[in-house]
């Protein structure tokens, strides 16, 4: 596939890609969630996992993906988002968001790395994790942990952008990036802005 098609099949999808690590992108696999009634669920079937696991570049021959895998990742992306929302606002960890994400974690501990001696040289090993929708989601829940208890967490945002609440990490050298992408939301933003400000001028 070209770039270009991919550009096209990410734009029928709905998919973005401004969260800037695996986890916060597929957090945003649900789009508008800062209304109940119009938010969007881009996975709605097994069909619609495998392809963006294959879009993201963690499983471009994920195998066994079924109903059951679906129903685990939209548990996972949920609790991650419970985590996102939690660390936004200042407020405690969600011991359920906690628990979802150290059962990941145990099955990412089932294949460690190893030390192997090549040539009598020492070789690190990375654990390999299967090529299945599961071990897609290992990383996932793997590289959220991984956001969530290091530094990554205090760039953790929600857009500021009316109608859009999109999740991503803020890595701008201030850490002030209130958009998820200034050509939308902050060009939405600006323009209301401006509108509001010229209504009070002719108010006067």
């Amino acid at each position: 596939m070209s770039e270009e098609q991919g550009q096209d099949q990410d734009q029928d999808q709905g998919w973005v890609w401004y969260g800037d690590r695996v986890c916060v992108d597929f957090v945003n696999t649900r789009r508008d969630r800062w209304s109940t009634e119009e938010s969007r669920e881009l996975l709605r079937r097994p069909e619609d996992l495998v392809a963006w696991f294959a879009a993201a570049g963690i499983g471009s021959s994920c195998r066994a993906v079924d109903d059951a895998v679906l129903a685990e990742a939209v548990e996972l992306r949920e609790a991650i988002d419970a985590g996102v929302r939690a660390v936004v606002a200042g407020e405690p960890f969600p011991g359920s968001a906690q628990r979802v994400l150290n059962v990941w974690l145990a099955r990412a501990a089932e294949r460690p790395a190893r030390l192997e001696v090549r040539d009598g040289v020492p070789v690190l090993v990375p654990g390999v994790l299967p090529l299945d929708g599961r071990g897609a989601l290992t990383r996932i829940a793997v590289d959220a942990a991984e956001v969530f208890g290091g530094d990554g967490r205090d760039r953790l945002r929600i857009c500021g952008g009316e109608r859009c609440s999109a999740r991503f990490l803020d890595n701008s050298a201030g850490r002030r990036r209130r958009w998820c992408r200034m050509a939308t939301c902050g060009n939405r933003a600006k323009a209301a802005q401006h509108r509001r400000a010229a209504a009070g001028g002719a108010g006067r």
